[in-house]
């Protein structure tokens, strides 16, 4: 992406207030449900994502206590300094981004992120187009790589 769409998102970040911003970040702590795999608050995530904020990334961190840390950011930098993550426990569970314009992938940032984070983080999951990408690291230290597609079915195909 060109510096100058970058420069475009990032003026965009601006016209969210305060005010919207906790209030889209309340919908998002509203449909956790404890299962930070359920897709219903997933679908939350990306709703924020790409209706409710100017097509930003969202990242949403799911600490070892079930708390979630949540952030907005452009499509290359989500950072937390603006969000408190006072108290937040590792191991984490889960570290959850969108990529609101366009497919599930790790980039190469993502990578960077996983692979630095890879001692305290659990699973990594992103949000694309009608799709979600997972890695997931087990017990043992195994990993592995998943990516679920979305499809909607028409009644002729039932």
């Amino acid at each position: 992406m060109d510096k100058i769409v970058m420069d475009a998102y990032a003026s965009d970040m601006s016209n969210v207030s305060d005010e919207e911003w906790t209030g889209m970040k309340l919908k998002i702590f509203q449909s956790y449900e404890g299962n930070f795999d359920q897709q219903s608050f997933l679908d939350t995530i990306w709703d924020v994502s790409v209706n409710d904020l100017p097509g930003l990334e969202v990242s949403v961190v799911v600490d070892r206590n079930d708390r979630l840390f949540i952030s907005k950011g452009t499509g290359s930098f989500v950072d937390y300094k603006k969000e408190s993550v006072e108290g937040m426990s590792i191991p984490l569970k889960c570290w959850i981004h969108t990529h609101p314009f366009g497919a599930a992938y790790f980039s190469g940032t993502d990578w960077y992120t996983i692979n630095t984070q890879r001692p305290i983080l659990n699973q990594a999951t992103v949000l694309g187009n009608q799709q979600n990408m997972k890695w997931v690291k087990k017990a043992d230290n195994t990993e592995y790589l998943s990516r679920t597609e979305f499809r909607t079915m028409e009644d002729e195909e039932e």
